[in-house]
């Protein structure tokens, strides 16, 4: 109950000071190539977000996330049976709201809903903050807590829980005389999970910031966080392209 009163909470705050007002949307979709199938249960997926941004600041967005393209993969359950690992996309639905503190600083606060296989997942809040500096370079980093609506319960009784800490560290460099931006994410997750440990991913994205349609390519390195198999990565080639109007 404490979960949803934060999940309402943190939503009414953030729509309160929202203007309906003239703003930008923009759509991004990806095709993201695996060499670990597993970890998504499925080679090959996708990822498709679209949102709108109003004058105020206020954003509104929805991303449908893990949609399996490729051969998905098979485990055994707690009987030995084989089971498919085919799943529904991961669905987010988001409001942030931006604060320009300066023409260069800024800060903001949001909310995303988790949602699978048409049930609440995870609550998670987020605070933002970056600097865009004169030279083309900008920095940021976004700390948002993920917080599971359902607890596992232990053969003790005990609530297992699952609950994680992301930062997103970025930094990032628009050349001035070239329709180019390189940016690098570094990605930490604290696992309060008693089968899990910290973990980190790292993404490299270049974007050819031309007008119109902006094609990206990106590579992803994703750390496993699983006792039993942790280190053990995945690498992934992603193909995408953003367009705003």
């Amino acid at each position: 109950m404490k979960k949803i009163t934060l999940a309402l909470a943190c939503t009414s705050i953030l729509i309160t000071p929202m203007v309906f007002a003239a703003g930008s949307s923009y759509i991004t979709g990806n095709i993201q190539i695996h060499d670990r199938a597993d970890f998504n249960g499925a080679d090959t997926t996708s990822t498709l977000e679209t949102g709108h941004t109003f004058d105020s600041g206020t954003t509104l967005l929805v991303e449908f996330d893990a949609i399996q393209l490729g051969q998905t993969t098979t485990s055994l359950n707690d009987k030995g049976i084989t089971i498919s690992n085919a799943s529904p996309a991961y669905i987010t639905i988001g409001v942030e709201q931006m604060f320009n503190l300066s023409n260069k600083l800024w800060v903001a606060a949001g909310y995303h809903q988790l949602l699978h296989d048409g049930k609440a997942t995870e609550y998670r809040p987020l605070v933002k903050i970056g600097y865009n500096f004169s030279n083309g370079i900008s920095i940021s980093n976004r700390t948002r807590y993920q917080i599971q609506a359902y607890d596992n319960i232990a053969e003790n009784g005990k609530d297992i829980t699952n609950d994680k800490i992301r930062f997103d560290n970025n930094i990032a460099y628009s050349f001035t005389d070239l329709a180019l931006n390189i940016k690098y994410n570094n990605v930490f997750y604290i696992n309060e999970g008693d089968t899990k440990r910290n973990s980190m991913e790292h993404e490299l994205r270049a974007t050819w910031t031309r007008n119109g349609v902006q094609p990206y390519v990106e590579y992803r390195n994703q750390q496993d966080s699983v006792k039993d198999t942790y280190g053990h990565n995945n690498n992934v080639l992603v193909m995408g392209a953003t367009y705003a109007f």
